[in-house]
This record gives structure tokens, C-alpha cells and sequence, in this order.
């Protein structure tokens, strides 16, 4: 019990003083346009329906941010992981689509946002199924902003599910074609366990990237909603307590990400041990 209270201490006390620190320069300095106060920043995170600017809250703005990401980052998963699997088993497949991928690889997704502004304009997802206005949040679901999201996470997905497929080792399928396997028992019984840590890696990096990606998007010209946007309006209204709030809650959903993924490498790979 005492280790447990001395661990909590040593990793929320460098925490504490930070606060502290922010704190005491905070109200020494008296600009808080430029660095507000702790307390007016927690009043800002104690409010998360209070609407700001008539843009809309904390707590409405990170929902959109997350569902957007949801849908980008899902469609990313169905495709990559599909095609890195088939790369990593017909290999002239790969010697097709390898030299593409490396070339769109290093682009950065932000990067797609003028192509997919000029592409997909201000379309939203209920108007691709041809419904004009829900009056709901699917209204906020532009396509140009959920295909950044799908291109930023479809390619750390596809690199690690293919380096996966491609690094399991030889002699596992022939000890398991001695065995009397078949390919489809082959597949499901010595490829894909194998190579599900790689998949995992990739699925987590890509939702880290997702979630990166969104928020930028949303800072840039055209956005309407969003944590992002927020924090770019607020910021243009010299409302700093308020920029800082939706600074700390980006990165603390970013945290929460990483850490569910973690969760579930654990679980779905929990013979890979200490490599996680």
C-alpha cells in the first residue's frame, strides 16, 4: 500500500508543482491574455457545456473531433489491414503497390487537405447519401476532413500489418505444412498471430495519427467545428484560459488513445510479454 501511495505521489507531484509554478507567475505577471491564471483554466475544463463565442462548447466540439476521427481511422483499418495482409502474401502484389505507397508514404496527410478540399468541397456525409440537412452532429461529418483522417492512418496500418506479414519466420508454416495444414489453417493458426503485434503497432500509431491530423485540419480555413477549430477562434479572441483548456483536453484524449491500445495489445497479445 505504501509503494502504491509513493508511486501515485512521484507521478502526480512533479504534476502539482507545475501547477503551482504556473500559478504563482500567472498572478505575478497579470497578462493574462498571455498566460492565464490555473484556476480561470479549470473554470474554463469545469464548464464543458458552456457555449463559447456561439461555437459551440468544449464538450460539443471534442465529440465531433472524436466521431470524426472514429470514421476516418475505422475505414483507414478496414482497407489497410486487408491490403497489407494481401501485399505480405502475394508478392507480386507487393512489387506492384510497394513503389506507390513509398512514394505517398512520406507526404504529409495535412498536405491532402487542398486536394480533398477541391475533391470533396463542403460535403458531408448524410448529403453523399442524398439527406441536405439532419439538423444533426452527422452534418459536422465533412468527407475532405474524414479522408486526411483516412489517409493519415491508412499508412501506418498498411506498413506494419505488411512488415508483419513478411517478417514471420519460414519455419513456423513449414513445421506447421508438416503438420498437415492447410493454407486457411496456415493463415489463421501461424500468419496472422504472428504478425498480430505488427498489426497492433500499426493500428495504434495510426490512431495517434488520426488524432494529430483532425486537430490540424480543423485549425485550418473552412472549419466550422471541432476541438481544433475552438481552439483557433479562441485564440483569435485573445482568450487564452480557454485555448490552454482546449490544449490540455487534445492532449490529454491523445493520452487515453494511446493507452486503450496499449490496453488492447495486452490483452489480444499478452504471450508477446515485456516486448510490449
Amino acid at each position: 500500500m505504501a509503494q502504491r501511495v509513493v508511486r501515485c505521489l512521484g507521478s502526480i507531484g512533479p504534476i502539482l508543482i507545475l501547477l503551482v509554478i504556473w500559478q504563482i507567475v500567472a498572478v505575478h505577471v497579470q497578462r493574462p491574455w498571455i498566460l492565464p491564471a490555473v484556476t480561470d483554466v479549470l473554470g474554463q475544463l469545469a464548464r464543458p457545456l458552456a457555449d463559447h463565442y456561439a461555437s459551440g462548447s468544449l464538450l460539443g466540439n471534442t465529440g465531433v473531433s472524436l466521431l470524426r476521427v472514429l470514421l476516418g481511422f475505422t475505414l483507414a483499418a478496414f482497407v489497410a489491414v486487408p491490403l497489407g495482409i494481401l501485399m505480405g502474401s502475394v508478392r507480386p502484389l507487393r512489387r506492384a503497390l510497394e513503389p506507390i505507397l513509398e512514394i505517398l508514404r512520406p507526404l504529409c496527410p495535412i498536405a491532402w487537405l487542398p486536394f480533398a478540399i477541391v475533391a470533396f468541397k463542403l460535403t458531408t456525409l448524410p448529403q453523399l447519401f442524398g439527406f441536405r440537412y439532419t439538423r444533426t452532429v452527422w452534418d459536422q461529418m465533412q468527407l475532405g476532413m474524414i479522408f486526411v483522417i483516412f489517409v493519415g492512418g491508412f499508412f501506418p496500418i498498411v506498413t506494419n500489418t505488411l512488415d508483419g506479414i513478411i517478417g514471420v519466420r519460414h519455419h513456423y508454416v513449414r513445421l506447421a505444412q508438416a503438420l498437415g495444414a492447410g493454407r486457411a489453417q496456415v493463415f489463421v493458426h501461424v500468419y496472422l498471430p504472428a504478425a498480430m503485434p505488427m498489426i497492433l503497432t500499426g493500428l495504434r500509431q495510426g490512431l495517434g495519427l488520426c488524432w494529430f491530423v483532425i486537430i490540424a485540419a480543423e485549425m485550418m480555413t473552412g472549419s466550422d467545428s471541432g476541438i481544433g477549430y475552438l481552439l483557433m477562434y479562441a485564440a483569435d479572441n485573445s482568450a487564452m484560459d480557454l485555448v490552454i483548456a482546449a490544449m490540455l483536453i487534445i492532449g490529454s484524449i491523445g493520452a487515453l488513445l494511446n493507452y486503450a491500445m496499449r490496453f488492447l495489445m495486452a490483452g489480444l497479445v499478452a504471450w508477446k510479454g515485456k516486448e510490449l
